[in-house]
């Protein structure tokens, strides 16, 4: 399907959607697919395995990984050869209780709710039919190492094998992001961020989630200089040092769309009303997409939510491919695009 539009929706499950699309016609993909039993959205997938279920709700997150790999199988085809995939994934707490629809909280969604995540607690309290399995391979309260098994899955064939995945292509895994919703200086111990509140008393707080960056060959496009910052310290003017492999969002992000040479993006929470509680930050999205595409590129998000990537790719110059399934999210993709005079499909 080839098309001049600046901005594509599909609305349909992201395996379709990218088998749809022609090969070596996208130079960025980049995507927070659906954590394993953390939410559901409401949509049901027949998979090239035999099972069928939303993704994300899978028996084991052995399977969870699996499926992701049919998916992004599909991005590799539909990537050009010098492009390269951001992913972000978080993990996941095993949990026999299985209570009221949150993963962590020892109340359920209560529990969230008196730790101060009203809304949040609110949402969940909505969706359909959430729940929450216990896999008994894995200990009880026990990390189930969800983004290290997609990890290896798409750079260590012996591993993909291991899962019991098709053949398929062999990622090169550039760099692994600590995406940091918040900080803490332990001398003051003073907090710097927005990271949801957590009930659960045995453990530090979870505070952060992960950004793979995935190319295809050795050399693809990376412009690093787009998001250098001035070194710390050098004795030389000047100089300018990589942002690194920890990112910080907060309310107030540094951005060239205000006055000034140092002008500010205010940027909330952003919180979604309703279903769809994980939407990306702006300035998350532009700090991946600065050095990774040229002006006029095509973005494909397949996992679009409420569309973060499409808006920032339209600011930024740049075409965007946006595939999502669930009407939930359908819903905020009109509302969150509407300012943008897009004419999207029914």
């Amino acid at each position: 399907m080839a098309t001049d539009d600046p901005l594509q929706i599909l609305s349909t499950d992201a395996l379709s959607g990218l088998r749809s699309l022609p090969s070596a016609s996208v130079q960025v993909g980049l995507t927070s697919p659906p954590f394993y039993l953390l939410r559901r959205y409401g949509t049901s997938v027949k998979w090239p395995d035999g099972w069928e279920g939303e993704l994300g709700h899978e028996p084991h997150p052995n399977d969870f990984v699996r499926h992701l790999l049919y998916v992004f199988d599909e991005v590799w085809r539909v990537l050009r050869d010098d492009g390269c995939l951001w992913v972000n994934l978080a993990d996941t707490y095993n949990n026999r209780q299985g209570k009221k629809g949150t993963t962590n909280a020892p109340d359920g969604s209560n529990g969230r709710f008196a730790s101060g995540g009203r809304g949040y607690a609110e949402s969940l309290r909505q969706q359909p039919e959430f729940f929450k399995h216990y896999v008994p391979t894995i200990g009880h309260k026990s990390e189930m190492g969800v983004p290290f098994r997609f990890h290896l899955a798409m750079t260590d064939s012996e591993f993909r094998d291991f899962i019991g995945a098709v053949q398929g292509p062999q990622w090169i895994c550039r760099r692994t992001i600590v995406w940091a919703k918040s900080l803490v200086n332990l001398e003051t111990q003073q907090a710097q961020g927005n990271a949801m509140p957590e009930p659960t008393r045995d453990r530090p707080s979870r505070n952060y989630e992960f950004l793979f960056l995935f190319s295809k060959q050795p050399a693809y496009y990376f412009d690093r200089t787009v998001i250098d910052v001035p070194s710390r310290s050098s004795y030389r003017r000047g100089d300018r040092a990589n942002a690194g492999s920890v990112w910080e969002t907060r309310y107030d992000i540094l951005s060239d769309t205000a006055e000034g040479p140092e002008g500010l993006w205010q940027i909330n929470p952003e919180a979604s009303p309703y279903r769809h509680v994980a939407m990306w930050p702006r300035a998350l999205v532009k700090q991946m997409l600065l050095p990774t595409t040229r002006h006029g590129d095509t973005v494909l998000d397949p996992f679009a939510g409420s569309g973060t990537t499409g808006e920032v790719a339209l600011d930024l110059g740049l075409k965007a491919i946006l595939i999502e399934s669930s009407p939930f999210a359908k819903q905020a993709l009109d509302d969150r695009l509407h300012g943008l005079n897009m004419a999207l499909p029914l």
